[in-house]
């Protein structure tokens, strides 16, 4: 494919389906908060929001994801068999975005991601959670999020600086997740933080579902092609290694303050 005609390559009825199903989401959930309240769940209030994605809209779509979670759980999948599923569908998403076709990746990408969430609700109320089901479930999301990134990599490789975005992306992307099991595998109880997975998932997808749709309507600095795809995943790369590097500090700061810095006893 010609990278100069990259904006003819994405499919309309990808972006058309997930933004109707958004809107649907978040219709209904705004129905429900005026006339019943919102749908209060321990985990999510435990994380909560940030700047960058409220809790309210965390909330809107796992409360939408939980029927459909029903319908798998009577249906008889198990928890493995949703994630390999999750796994399935992101994984088709590289590919899709390799070859410039950015709204049908983000389709299989969100679509990845809602079985992700499948994966743990059926578990819980199968009572089927567990340590190795856990693992799974970690190293899958690892792969999930490098897929769209590498598919974007491949795209623009005919330029440096641009192929360079999603890469930085990338190394933010995977150095959040380990810090945090880092910290965590210490026994350390820090904030929540910027770009979690969650939130990376949300700004992956509009990048590759908007961006086609909104870059025509931008500028294209130094030859950019889908300039708002670029700046919503290079906004991804600056916050996520921010994220990275501050829990670090902070963890090593934590470990410190509890005698588990140079010269102290490990637990």
């Amino acid at each position: 494919m010609n990278p100069a005609t990259g904006s003819l390559a994405y499919s309309h009825w990808a972006t058309g389906l997930v933004l109707a199903f958004a809107c649907s989401v978040i219709f209904a959930y705004s129905l429900r908060t005026v006339f019943i309240g919102r749908a209060a769940d321990p985990r999510l209030a435990k994380e909560g929001g940030t700047a960058f994605l409220g809790r309210w809209l965390i909330e809107a779509f796992y409360w939408s994801f939980r029927s459909f979670g029903r319908v798998l759980l009577k249906a008889g999948f198990t928890p493995d068999a949703l994630t390999w599923i999750s796994f399935a569908m992101t994984m088709a998403c590289l590919p899709a975005a390799a070859l410039g076709h950015f709204s049908t990746a983000g389709l299989f990408f969100g679509l990845g991601a809602a079985f992700d969430a499948f994966d743990g609700m059926v578990a819980r109320e199968r009572g089927l959670a567990s340590d190795s089901g856990e693992m799974l479930d970690a190293i899958i999301d690892r792969y999930a999020d490098m897929a769209p990134l590498l598919g974007l990599a491949v795209f623009y490789r005919f330029s440096a600086w641009q192929m360079a975005i999603p890469l930085t992306a990338l190394v933010g992307s995977v150095m959040v997740s380990y810090v945090r099991a880092k910290t965590e595998a210490l026994d350390l109880s820090l904030p929540s933080g910027l770009m979690r997975r969650h939130e990376r998932i949300t700004y992956f997808v509009i990048a590759l579902v908007g961006g086609p749709e909104l870059s025509p309507w931008l500028p294209s600095p130094f030859g950019a092609v889908h300039p708002a795809t670029l700046a919503t995943i290079a906004l991804v790369a600056v916050i996520s290694n921010f994220a990275a590097v501050r829990l670090a500090a902070q963890g090593r700061a934590e470990l410190v303050r509890l005698g588990r810095g140079p010269g102290g006893k490990k637990p």
